[in-house]
């Protein structure tokens, strides 16, 4: 075994061998014709343009070009030695031996490298040699020639510091009305008189005096998406005039003429205006749907009319009305107005009682009951459902001893105890508003 390794090793270094012998034996092939008429083969192995095509490109051999070192000058000038391995430019015995032609000095030779290039004249040449001077030479400066002298920086024009904005006081002072002639751009018969800008204001088409030109575009807009079916947006478009001060009597009709039909079918009908429907599952109930969605569970089963809110069949469709809802209390116009985020929900007539007299302030709803002992200012209990209990079937606290409740009376609220609402409105009043709603109450 060892001997058929040694044997191989032997076979691979002469074929090694062989190769390196036929390579350097062998003669390298014949350049082109083309290319030998504009070749000149020394005998030394260098090579350069022959002396015919250097004419032809309008060199001057005896002549070089400006930064072309010529036989002379690299004898005089000896470039700066390069750091190792790279080759010298000029071969050792280039400055002690006879001058080399200058085709060879030629820095555009074939076979040349970057090493060959030679070095900047002004690093190594005297600037005031005689060399120097023929070969890089500035243009002589004209001594008439004009100078340009700079200015100062604050020469500048900048904003003089004692700018004052005109007094209009002086300006009046020196008016003249009699200059200049009457305004004839505007409608006809428009001219510059004590009555002009009144009169403009009115030929322009501006409403006259106590108009809300706002409203009356709310009207129209709000016609136009309930034409084309968009209630919601009709109804977010007038709710923002609701609390609305200063409008007149039949403004305020004209706009709850809509808002009541508005906010009855958008939040109250079954119709999915607000929110797409929610299918119920067979493990939800519709009380954990409805704190889901922060609305009491009456409020959803009378809207989808559910007849038995604690079992709800599963993959029923129930309309969603997303809470919580909020209540402003008027007690100077006795009314309760519902809101639905920002979207106008319902009103109803209140009374304002004095067991207590209710503040203006901001509450929250803290306790929800269907009935609740009413106690007179004597201490004397009244039962619940009795016909002398002001509260009737709704009580809600609001902290501080003061409640929204219902009536005994089922069309007319009463003016015994705080807030009252009347008895067929009590149980919509307890479904909409849950515990957690704010309440405000104003003058």
């Amino acid at each position: 075994m060892q001997t058929i390794k040694t044997a191989a090793v032997v076979v691979l270094m002469l074929t090694v061998l062989y190769g390196g012998y036929v390579s350097l034996t062998t003669p390298p092939e014949p350049l082109p014709d083309e290319i030998e008429e504009i070749l000149v083969i020394e005998e030394a192995g260098g090579s350069a343009f022959g002396a015919g095509e250097a004419v032809a490109s309008g060199l001057q051999l005896d002549e070089p070009p400006p930064g072309v070192l010529t036989a002379s000058t690299e004898a005089m000038v000896q470039p700066a030695p390069l750091p190792s391995p790279m080759p010298s430019p000029l071969p050792s015995s280039t400055a002690n031996s006879a001058p080399a032609p200058a085709a060879r000095a030629n820095s555009g030779t074939f076979g040349s490298s970057f090493a060959d290039l030679p070095p900047k004249l002004e690093s190594s040449v005297d600037r005031n040699s005689a060399a120097a001077a023929t070969i890089t030479k500035l243009p002589a400066v004209d001594p008439g020639a004009p100078g340009v002298t700079p200015g100062p920086v604050d020469s500048y024009a900048s904003t003089p510091g004692d700018f004052r904005l005109p007094d209009p006081d002086a300006a009046a002072a020196t008016f003249d009305p009699t200059r200049g002639a009457a305004f004839n751009g505007g409608p006809a018969g428009f001219t510059m008189t004590d009555n002009s800008p009144t009169t403009a204001v009115e030929t322009l088409g501006n409403p006259p005096a106590g108009e809300n030109r706002g409203l009356i575009n709310a009207f129209k807009s709000a016609d136009a998406m309930f034409v084309k079916g968009q209630l919601k947006e009709a109804l977010a478009t007038l709710s923002v005039f609701y609390g609305m001060p200063n409008l007149s009597p039949d403004q305020r009709q004209q706009l709850l003429s809509r808002l009541d039909p508005l906010a009855r079918e958008v939040i109250y009908s079954r119709r999915h205006l607000l929110e797409p429907p929610h299918r119920v599952t067979a493990s939800e109930t519709l009380v954990e749907i409805a704190d889901k969605y922060e609305v009491p569970s009456q409020l959803l089963a009378n809207i989808n009319q559910v007849d038995d809110p604690v079992t709800v069949l599963p993959g029923t469709e129930l309309k969603i009305v997303r809470g919580p809802f909020r209540a402003e209390v008027d007690l100077t116009g006795q009314q309760l107005t519902l809101f639905l985020g920002d979207l106008y929900a319902g009103r109803f007539e209140i009374g304002v009682g004095n067991d207590p007299a209710p503040k203006p302030g901001t509450y929250t709803v803290q306790e929800k009951q269907t009935s609740h002992v009413y106690y007179d200012r004597s201490g004397v209990p009244v039962p619940a459902g009795s016909p002398d209990n002001p509260y009737g079937k709704m009580w809600l606290d609001l902290g501080g001893q003061i409640s929204i409740h219902g009536s005994p009376n089922t069309v007319q609220p009463t003016q015994a105890g705080c807030i009252s609402v009347a008895g067929d409105y009590a149980d919509d009043i307890y479904g909409i508003l849950s515990q957690g709603s704010s309440v405000t109450i104003r003058r």
